[in-house]
């Protein structure tokens, strides 16, 4: 289980919900903290309910439209969320990014192409930070609020560090060195 697991049961912790709820809310909310696609969602939502973490209810709608699926939380999802939760506000070692493994072959690219690929990755850093903090603030949802904080003070980090490495890919020879630090 991951932190795409603990986001659906949290979820579903205040209420139980429609499929299409949860994935809006997710989109309209939480877009820039979760990169979590709708197939996604859905398909660890049945997971979750094949695991008896969470509960699928049919319900007929009106019209053209299918049935829809309500999801609830079961008690053994709500144990699993807060041993989920607690595990991984402690654990340090997050997944590893698309651009820590890209980082991992700048080698097979030149020093240049590097640096401007650097630079653009810094600036689009900064850009994302600033429409987070344009934001407005989740009144009902401090936690909501945290999240994006700590976002954005990661990217800023990122972005600090890209900047130094820029700085030390251009004062180097053309091989990338890293630091043992």
């Amino acid at each position: 289980m991951d932190e795409r697991h603990l986001l659906l049961l949290g979820l579903l912790m205040a209420q139980r919900q429609h499929g299409y709820s949860i994935n809006e809310f997710i989109e309209r909310n939480l877009g820039r903290v979760s990169g979590m696609k709708r197939a996604t969602a859905y398909a660890l939502l049945e997971k979750l309910e094949r695991d008896g973490l969470v509960s699928m209810e049919t319900v007929e709608t009106v019209g053209n439209y299918p049935p829809r699926k309500v999801y609830a939380i079961t008690e053994a999802g709500r144990e699993t969320f807060f041993a989920l939760m607690q595990q991984l506000l402690v654990d340090p070692e997050p997944s590893p990014s698309v651009g820590e493994i890209a980082l991992m072959f700048v080698d097979w690219l030149e020093r240049d192409r590097v640096t401007d690929l650097l630079q653009e990755r810094a600036q689009r850093l900064r850009a994302l930070a600033d429409q987070l903090r344009a934001m407005p603030a989740h009144k009902d949802a401090p936690g909501v609020n945290l999240a994006v904080e700590r976002k954005i003070a990661l990217l800023h980090a990122e972005e600090a560090w890209l900047r130094q490495l820029i700085a030390r890919l251009g004062s180097q020879p053309q091989k990338v060195e890293c630091d043992d630090d």
